[in-house]
């Protein structure tokens, strides 16, 4: 028994291998797919809290030149902070060999949740050259130009003003340039957006296609399997038909008479020699208990010369 279980656990695994490999590369893509579309996600959401940064630093930067109100450059100095997490994330990232701690720490001041840090890195560090995200990142490194010149200034502004040396003409210039300042951060932050987006689809897309390839596959190789097993069965009971009438020629052939029995000890098989001895016909005696047809046979014995006939 213990031998029969050994052969039949490497010819179940011969036929199941190709079903298992199948299934366990659709879930590893399935992981996949969810990881890539959950750094996705990040990059979105981290490009969301970027424009708002952005438009509320500006506003507050407006703000504190008609104000000169410390609490609100220190309002303008947190809005700021989201939008330069993206800077040194970045650049963190673009160095060789990449900070990762630095990244990480980016990250977060962009607002990013904690549990998005580690797809947004593998994402970055894996596509960074992959046609959109590389569009988004120029669009992105644009963006960066423009903050980085909006918080020249910002320090500018807040020296003169803690000094006490502003003037309404360095307001009215200050604001010009906060003014052109937005104006060329907004197409740049749109841009970003919409290369985020495009690429965000395209993902979307193409893993919904290799998922379907991958589940066509998996139907393909069912039938091929289930078409081979089938085929094998059907070689199998051809081959036992014909050596089981071999093995019939071979009794009906013999001078020996030749009974079978089923489990249950009823008469299966009669040849023609013990057909002649018993002068029963194989298909009468069929189901027939075989101790039974010895009792028939002793009982007739004295009338028809069968008392040489006897159960062995």
């Amino acid at each position: 028994m213990k031998r029969k279980r050994e052969l039949g656990t490497p010819r179940l695994l011969g036929i199941v291998w190709p079903f298992i490999a199948v299934v366990l590369f659709q879930a590893l893509l399935g992981c996949v797919s969810l990881y890539m579309l959950s750094a996705v996600r990040g990059y979105v959401a981290g490009e969301s809290l970027w424009s708002k940064g952005q438009k509320d630093a500006i506003y507050y930067l407006n703000l504190y030149a008609d104000s000169r109100d410390p609490a609100i450059f220190d309002k303008y100095h947190q809005a700021i902070r989201v939008p330069q997490g993206g800077h040194n994330l970045r650049l963190a990232l673009d160095q060789s060999p990449p900070d990762l701690n630095a990244a990480r720490e980016g990250i977060l001041q962009g607002g990013n949740s904690p549990d998005d840090v580690t797809s947004i890195i593998w994402f970055y560090r894996n596509f960074r050259h992959f046609s959109y995200l590389d569009t988004a990142i120029q669009k992105w490194t644009v963006g960066d130009d423009y903050l980085i010149q909006l918080d020249t200034l910002a320090q500018e502004m807040h020296q003169k003003i803690s000094a006490n040396h502003a003037t309404d003409a360095d307001v009215q210039r200050w604001k010009q340039r906060t003014f052109e300042i937005n104006e060329g951060v907004t197409p740049a932050a749109k841009a970003f957006s919409d290369a985020l987006g495009e690429g965000s689809r395209f993902i979307q897309q193409l893993l919904i296609f290799i998922n379907l390839a991958t589940a066509l596959m998996l139907i393909l190789l069912a039938l091929l399997r289930t078409h081979k097993i089938l085929a094998q069965r059907r070689a199998f009971a051809e081959a036992l038909q014909v050596e089981k009438e071999r093995a019939l020629v071979t009794l009906e052939s013999i001078g020996d008479g030749v009974i079978t029995t089923d489990v249950n000890g009823a008469i299966d098989y009669m040849n023609p020699a013990a057909e002649h001895l018993t002068h029963w016909n194989s298909k009468q005696a069929q189901g027939v208990p075989l101790a039974a047809l010895f009792r028939l046979l002793d009982e007739n014995a004295p009338e028809d010369g069968l008392g040489s006939v006897r159960k062995p």
